[in-house]
């Protein structure tokens, strides 16, 4: 599919798939999509993502009578019709995308919901359990003004399992390169799982970051790029990501995988590499090891999400 494809509204059609109040998201791939450009990438990725992990899909579209132009007067007045255009609208918004991931792959398990209230509340709710929640993000350049306060950074604060965060304008791929950033804590080795099994089901190429920025050896920083402390600082920090890395890799042992130590600050060296690399997907933790203890989302992981313009995984 060529990005122009990738811009092409989502069609209107009347499909037969389960509607209702109750959605079982228990391994399923869960995509929430919202009437704007990011849902047709969205509903892709999710599709095909589904359809590597052999799990059902579950499309998600929120009512929140907050966001409509309407008075609470209206509404408290039951406004039957009101509600009825607002579900179908709704109704109608999912039948088109649960066509298109049919287009895509036709023996998918598809099913989709239309909650009343916050959309990231509902996507939040439905992540206990699943696989992955797939969320639309501005297209590039813009995600880094637009972000805060939107559905997706609730979601990836609070979600129990990985967000795919895809940004409009995206087409969705399978993943040829995958860029995973590795700093040692738990979080980084959530991610580095995450990576070298995606990659496993792809047949897709891993590349572990790990940036260093500063720092002191003997007493002396470290500044000289072909000094011997030079030298032994990456030689640390390709130790790092050895330990971090070959436990995950003895258990994926046909994924290709390297390790790249990087000078510069996490954020940067993640979001360089990944364009030099032109990766497909990069994946990181929600909080690293400079995070505060309770903190949800770290600032490289929300960096990466602002600058990275390409498709990212946050995995908690």
């Amino acid at each position: 599919m060529t990005e122009n494809q990738a811009d092409t509204p989502l069609p209107t059609s009347s499909s037969g798939f389960r509607r209702g109040e109750v959605l079982d998201a228990a391994g399923a791939v869960v995509a929430g999509i919202d009437g704007s450009a990011s849902d047709v990438p969205v509903v892709d990725w999710a599709a095909d993502e589904a359809h590597r992990l052999s799990a059902p899909l579950r499309l998600v579209n929120a009512i929140q009578p907050g966001a409509q132009m309407t008075s609470y007067e209206v509404f408290a007045s039951g406004a039957p019709g009101l509600t009825n255009q607002f579900e179908g609208d709704a109704h109608l918004l999912l039948d088109a995308a649960c066509a298109r991931a049919r287009t895509r792959h036709p023996d998918l398990d598809i099913a989709f919901n239309v909650p009343w209230g916050p959309a990231a509340a509902a996507l939040v709710s439905l992540s206990d359990g699943a696989l992955r929640v797939v969320v639309g993000g501005p297209a590039k350049g813009r995600l880094e003004r637009i972000l805060l306060g939107s559905v997706a950074l609730p979601v990836i604060a609070h979600a129990h399992c990985p967000v795919v965060v895809v940004p409009a304008g995206t087409a969705a791929t399978t993943p040829q390169r995958i860029v995973v950033g590795v700093d040692g804590s738990d979080a980084s080795g959530r991610a580095v799982e995450f990576a070298l099994t995606t990659a496993g089901t792809c047949a897709a190429e891993v590349t572990c970051l790990l940036a260093w920025n500063l720092e002191v050896d003997d007493g002396v920083v470290v500044t000289e790029p072909s000094s011997a402390r030079w030298s032994a600082v990456e030689q640390r920090y390709t130790k790092l990501g050895h330990r971090t890395l070959d436990p995950v890799a003895a258990r994926h042992p046909d994924v290709k995988v390297n390790i790249a130590v990087h000078h510069g600050t996490p954020a940067k060296v993640i979001v360089e590499a990944a364009a030099s690399l032109d990766s497909d997907l990069v994946v990181v933790g929600s909080r690293g090891l400079g995070g505060f203890r309770g903190l949800l989302l770290g600032s490289v992981s929300r960096r990466v999400l602002e600058q990275a313009g390409r498709i990212v995984v946050i995995v908690h």
